[in-house]
Parts: C-alpha cells; sequence; structure tokens
C-alpha cells in the first residue's frame, strides 16, 4: 500500500472538484442518457465515455491519474445514483449513515475494507443512503476513496466513526 496521499485527495480544490461534480450532475439540463451510464456503471467494467466527457468538459484539461480512475468513477456513479442535492458539505458521511441506521457491522467492513473491495462496499453504503434520500458531504466520500495514506486513512476512519457514534439514534446504541 502507498504511503502517501493520491494527488486528487492532497489538493486543496477537492471540495471544489466535488462541488462542481456534484453541480453538474444534479443539472437539469445534464444529458439524462449521460447520467444513466454513470449510474449503469460497475466496479471492473470498462468507464463509460460518459464519465471522460464529464470531467474533461467540467472539471479539468486533464484526466484523473489512472490509479485514481475507478474512485473518481465510483464518485460519479454514486452522484448520478443519489441524484440532485445529494451534497451537503455541512453534514459528515458518518452522521448521514448514523440517521439511516446503517448498521454498525457494515460501518466496521466499510471502515476497515482493503484496497480491492473499498469501492464496492463504498457503493453497497451509497446504495443505502440513496435509497433514504440522504444528503451528506461527498468531499468525505471523496477523501475516503482517494486517501492511500496509512495514517491519513486512520485519520479519516476516526473522523467518520466519531460522527457516526455521535448521531446515532440512542435506541440502537
Amino acid at each position: 500500500m502507498s504511503t502517501t496521499l493520491t494527488a486528487s485527495a492532497e489538493a486543496p480544490d477537492l471540495a471544489s472538484r466535488i462541488g462542481r461534480l456534484t453541480g453538474v450532475i444534479g443539472q437539469d439540463h445534464y444529458p439524462s442518457g449521460d447520467r444513466a451510464a454513470l449510474r449503469r456503471w460497475a466496479p471492473g467494467q470498462r468507464i463509460p465515455l460518459a464519465f471522460y466527457r464529464l470531467w474533461l468538459r467540467h472539471l479539468g484539461d486533464e484526466l484523473p491519474r489512472e490509479a485514481e480512475t475507478e474512485a473518481w468513477m465510483a464518485l460519479a456513479w454514486g452522484i448520478a445514483t443519489c441524484g440532485r442535492d445529494c451534497h451537503n458539505p455541512r453534514r459528515p458521511w458518518g452522521r448521514a449513515l448514523a440517521e439511516s441506521e446503517f448498521a454498525e457491522g457494515r460501518l466496521e467492513r466499510l471502515l476497515s475494507a482493503p484496497e480491492d473491495v473499498r469501492v464496492d462496499l463504498f457503493m453497497s453504503a451509497v446504495r443505502f443512503l440513496a435509497a433514504k434520500g440522504e444528503a451528506f458531504d461527498w468531499g468525505e466520500a471523496a477523501q475516503f476513496l482517494l486517501t492511500q495514506d496509512a495514517t491519513k486513512r486512520d485519520s479519516l476512519n476516526r473522523r467518520i466513526a466519531a460522527a457516526y457514534y455521535r448521531y446515532l439514534p440512542t435506541q440502537t446504541q
């Protein structure tokens, strides 16, 4: 496992990229065919052209590093799946999981997931939140997928878990 953050996870503009991504995909005039192509994607499949079109037209001149492409695609998939107004930068991801009654065991598996299943478990959590119509901070979700440094991942996992337990309904604790 790498001991550094990927360039995208370190970039000070991660929050602005996520804001832009959620804004573009959520627009009424964003092509419904592109949105559907993003939603149909699954890990292991080829990245749809809709992702490259989205990235190059709205997020920058350079595509994400090849090693980051699947993580960014998973983020685009999630935003397309959750729909308009899914991004709330003031609501931590852990809080959204807790308040929607995401199981503690599932959270533990998600936060301790090895690299090869992290995207799959992330997508499962996003499907759960989408079904409940929950908005959350997609910037935190992006950090979860893009951070490679073990120490920084531990710190992020701690922050997600703290928000989860802070907002977990008392009857389930």
